[in-house]
């Protein structure tokens, strides 16, 4: 686990180990997913990571755990940003209090802000345009196959605001996601009566047989 120093740290440019801790989720084989025994938790994947948010641990896969506290290791805390490790695409999510608590897999690179940084600050400054250049060309490997180390990461310099203007952001982030995924349940919503509607049309009392 590569992080935060004891630095207290207030504005300007500094690297993100000194902010924040940059690990790496508890790996795990695609037959452990399924076999593996032990208490089952949520685990988040890849795929979890959607649009800037992750997914609710309602909503993720399940694998078991023989050490809870082994698993705790890698258990994500609310403002916890959460890139991907390894994948195709470079994804990012800001995790809220519908995830805390659910496991990162492997494939998941976690970065926790120390005291002196927001979560929602960081997720501004890592998903950027700006900055992603930065971190796509420290990914490594096959063209359909990419891995991002949390040493490497780790090293990157980032140039952060004062505490009070990452506040501020933080809010924005966090009111932008939450005014995003509205929209979309929204849309699906209507998407979804809609269809029922064109059914019904299409084949009245015949549709349900």
């Amino acid at each position: 686990m590569i992080g935060a120093s004891k630095t207290i740290y207030k504005s300007g440019i500094a690297r993100l180990s000194d902010v924040a801790k940059v690990f790496a989720g508890v790996a795990l084989s695609r037959e452990e997913t399924v076999m593996r025994p032990g208490e089952r938790l949520p685990v988040i994947g890849v795929r979890d990571l959607q649009d800037g948010a992750v997914a609710a641990r309602a909503a993720l896969d399940t694998v078991g755990f023989s050490s809870l506290s082994k698993a705790a290791t890698y258990s994500v805390q609310e403002d916890d940003v959460l890139l991907t490790g390894r994948g195709t695409v470079l994804k990012f999510g800001l995790v809220g209090d519908e995830t805390v608590g659910a496991i990162a897999s492997g494939n998941i690179i976690i970065v926790r802000p120390g005291t002196d940084v927001t979560g929602g600050a960081l997720f501004a400054i890592l998903s950027s345009d700006v900055f992603r250049p930065k971190i796509e060309v420290l990914r490594r490997g096959a063209t359909t196959l990419l891995s991002l180390s949390p040493k490497d990461l780790a090293k990157l310099e980032i140039n952060l605001p004062s505490l009070n203007e990452q506040n501020r952001i933080a809010a924005l982030v966090k009111d932008a996601l939450i005014a995003y995924r509205t929209a979309l349940e929204a849309a699906e919503i209507r998407r979804s009566l809609a269809r029922r509607l064109i059914d019904a049309r299409l084949f009245g009392e015949n549709q349900n047989r």
